[in-house]
């Protein structure tokens, strides 16, 4: 009698848990948390005005960290792993809202469904189940102590978006290698959300001092304090890989500073010496440079340290501020000014455009119109900028 009581009490509890999972928002609730988010970017838009008109793509991005990467888009979950359709539904309307990573659906036969990510992973609520579509533990703060929390929350989402397989790319779709320099300031902003343990194992792993990933293969000068300092936040001066990268900086010493190419393949000595003098200090050795007194145009990228090392220029041009924005928050940061532009759509806030050799192809998933205007949704870089200046 006792087996069958509990029976009985097991199956009520198992039921009452599946139905708790059930519709985790109503059509009212989802709406009010978009007209929130959209209030917020409104006010946030009034501070940084400069905007760019991105293709009008309704899609929204789960995989944060690193699960595996999907996205919805017109009733279907699709992986863009291998370009599988996960789910489909019948749909009447869809609300998608960023800062919750929520897509609620309500579909044609009058039932309701909630796509959601959260620190533990991807789910579907639908039918009284809770069904699981990817699960690897985050950190996701609220930052509701921030003049901004769901900017910041769909940043956050942006810039997790694009760790693949423990690495920090700045798009997971278009780049297949990360870059030292944007996979420098990715790092500082996971360290800054407790999210660092998703790419220690690839820093710790670093056996060369130079990624390489320019169009000549060049060793670029600014690598070599991008690694010291990467490599500072989970290992030490122990690490095989710092002793290459002291002997590489020997070659690029012009007496006191560093100089040699970076990835506009022009020189940027103040920029690089900033950098390895940066790298030396978070990984506690000895510095032997001084960052030379002549005006840069990349020294201004460097706005958490060394800022009265700086000789006036102009600053980025238009241009550049539209495809590769990053830029622009970098210099926004140090001369505490908002010429930072930001998407015109309430997702993605961030993107990069026009970039050499990178595989514009695979956004065809998502949408046509991303490959012919070369325009890659979600940049980590930007979005770690962004954070970065907006949690100060």
């Amino acid at each position: 009698m006792k087996h069958y009581i509990l029976l009985i009490t097991s199956f009520l509890y198992l039921l009452f848990a599946q139905t708790s999972y059930a519709q985790l928002y109503t059509q009212p609730k989802a709406e009010k948390l978009l007209q929130s988010y959209r209030e917020e970017l409104t006010s946030f838009r009034k501070e940084h005005p400069k905007k760019r008109n991105l293709p009008d793509a309704k899609f929204f991005f789960f995989g944060m960290g690193n699960r595996p990467k999907m996205f919805y888009k017109d009733g279907r979950i699709i992986s863009l792993n291998d370009k599988r359709v996960i789910r489909r539904w019948k749909v009447k309307s869809a609300l998608i809202v960023p800062s919750e990573y929520l897509v609620h659906l309500e579909l044609q036969d009058g039932r309701a469904v909630d796509i959601q990510e959260d620190e533990t992973g991807v789910y579907v609520y639908e039918n009284n189940l809770q069904i699981i579509l990817a699960e690897s533990p985050i950190v996701l703060p609220t930052f509701n102590d921030k003049k901004f929390p769901l900017v910041l929350r769909t940043l956050h989402h942006e810039l997790l978006m694009n760790i693949q397989e423990g690495k920090p790319l700045a798009n997971a779709l278009v780049y297949t290698k990360p870059w030292f320099k944007s996979a420098a300031i990715i790092t500082m902003a996971l360290k800054k959300t407790n999210n660092l343990p998703l790419i220690e194992s690839w820093i710790k792993g670093l056996n060369t001092p130079f990624d390489r990933n320019n169009n000549a293969g060049y060793a670029e000068a600014d690598n070599l304090g991008q690694v010291l300092y990467m490599l500072s936040t989970v290992a030490d001066k122990k690490h095989p890989l710092v002793s290459k990268v002291l002997d590489e900086a020997d070659n690029f010493d012009k007496g006191g500073f560093i100089e040699g190419r970076t990835a506009d393949m022009l020189p940027h000595p103040v920029y690089q010496t900033k950098w390895l003098k940066f790298g030396l200090k978070e990984m506690q050795l000895p510095d032997k440079y001084k960052i030379p007194a002549q005006y840069d145009s990349f020294s201004s990228l460097i706005w958490w340290d060394f800022q009265k090392d700086y000789v006036k220029g102009d600053q980025v041009d238009d241009n550049l501020a539209l495809n590769s924005p990053q830029y622009v928050w970098a210099e926004d940061h140090f001369f505490k000014q908002n010429k930072g532009p930001i998407s015109a759509r309430e997702y993605p806030l961030t993107w990069e455009a026009e970039v050499t050799d990178l595989k514009y192809e695979s956004l065809g998933i998502i949408d046509q119109t991303l490959v012919d205007l070369r325009i890659a949704p979600t940049n980590a870089w930007q979005a770690a900028e962004m954070l970065l200046l907006l949690l100060e």
